[in-house]
Formats: C-alpha cells, structure tokens, sequence
C-alpha cells in the first residue's frame, strides 16, 4: 500500500468513529465559549483594578487563558486515533494491510496533524475573536490581529496544539488504551495550572521547563526563555514521545 494509500485508508477509519468527530467539532465550540467566558472575566478584573494595576495588565494573556483547557480535548483527538484501533482489535488488521510498522504509525502521526491543524486553527482564532469581541462590547480595552503579540498567537498558538495532539497520539501507543492515556494527558497537561501553589521552586521549574506551558507563554509573548528555546523544548519533548512510541509500537504484539 503506498504512503497515500495509507492515510486515505486512515482517514476513513478516523471518520468512521464518532467519538472523534463530536471531539474535533466539541474543541471549537468550546474555544469559543472559553472565548467568552475568559473575556467577561478580564473586563470584569479590568474594570476592578487601580490605575497602576492596568498599565501591566495582561489583556492577552488573561482572555486567552481558555488555552489550558482547549489543549485537553485536542490531546484527546491524538490518542484516539490510536487508541481506537486497540480498543476495537482493529490493530492487528492495520498493520497486516500495512506492513511496516513505521509506515502505520507516520501514516497516524500526519493524519493527525493534518486534523488537528485546522482544528486548533479555528480553536484558537475564534477564541480569540470571541474574547476581545467581549471585551470590546464590556468598554475594555482590547487588541487587533496586527498587533505583534496577536499576530504571533494566531500563527503559532495553532501549531502548539497540534503538538499537543501528537503527544495525545504518542500516549495512545505507549498505553494501548483511551481512558489510561486520556488520564495521563489530562494530568500532564493540567499540571502548569496549579504551579502557583506549588513550592516556589517547583513553580518556576514548571514554568519555565514544563512543555506545553513553556509552548503557550511563548506564543503569548511572556516566554522566560528565548523563542527558539520556548518552542524547541516542547518539540523536542514531542519528538522524543514519538520516538518511544514507535520504539514500543516495533518491539510489542499489536
């Protein structure tokens, strides 16, 4: 079967599982209530603070904070285009049809960046305009796509979900299983949110060092790190989850 072959095949098992489908569709409806919700909370704290308080508010980041929670479902479609396989023993058929364990497992990894990709486009760009539409419409103060921060969120910001995604995909081989490797993400991923009530020094490991929070901050323009270090570290982290999941994926029954 050849490479096109491949993940047209896996785009048909993909399509054929519901779960998938209402989760792809579920991640953008919610980015755009998270949107709104996360804008009417920053007007709310804006119309709340001193006059010193808002010359450093954070408009960007405190309406975008619906980014932590909009990264779960997406996760969330990566593992369940393995985990579906395992779950229905459809596995073992794959890759008779395949042949490569390799050439399964790339063929999984591209159809799930190319879901994901215009997935979390629309996640992050309606959120976005959900966002600053409430928070022009509650009289604070908001920012236009052309502004630099802006413009960095919308082009990388869907990049960092999709992979997130992959990482929910690498999760999916090495655990066989949705619930496991769901719970995992879901963990992994929340860990960032409560930094702020971790010792100072665990804090600020996971602030700086924690893959998908060391990815959003960057995006956002208030990385500690440079850029190239804000968007290479979770690559590499991906990158190295793919790595074992293959290495697992080859040396284990399907």
């Amino acid at each position: 079967m050849t490479g096109a072959g491949v993940l047209r095949a896996e785009w048909t098992k993909f399509s054929s599982v519901r779960a998938t489908m209402v989760l792809a569709a579920a991640s953008i409806a919610v980015a755009a209530a998270f949107g709104m919700l996360f804008g009417n909370a920053t007007a709310t704290d804006y119309a709340a603070a001193t006059a010193q308080e808002r010359l450093d508010f954070e408009l960007l980041m405190e309406s975008m904070r619906g980014l932590y929670l909009v990264q779960l479902p997406i996760a969330g479609l990566g593992v369940l285009v393995a985990s579906s396989e395992y779950g229905a023993g459809t596995m073992r058929a794959s890759l008779a049809a395949v042949g490569r364990r390799g050439h399964l497992l790339a063929a999984k990894a591209g159809l799930t960046a190319l879901v994901a990709l215009p997935v979390s486009v629309a996640a992050v760009w309606l959120m976005y305009a959900t966002a600053q539409s409430t928070l022009a419409a509650a009289g604070a103060p908001y920012l236009t796509p052309g502004e630099p921060d802006v413009l960095r969120l919308l082009l990388t910001g869907p990049l960092v979900l999709t992979a997130l995604a992959l990482f929910g995909l690498a999760l999916g081989f090495l655990l066989r299983g949705t619930a496991p490797a769901v719970n995992v993400s879901t963990t992994f991923l929340l860990i960032p949110m409560l930094a702020s009530v971790a010792p100072e020094v665990v804090g600020d490991f996971i602030g700086l060092y924690w893959p998908n929070a060391t990815a959003f901050r960057t995006a956002l323009g208030m990385a500690p790190l440079p850029e190239w270090a804000g968007y290479g570290l979770p690559a590499a982290f991906v990158a190295a989850m793919l790595a074992a999941a293959f290495v697992h994926f080859k040396n284990h029954d399907a």
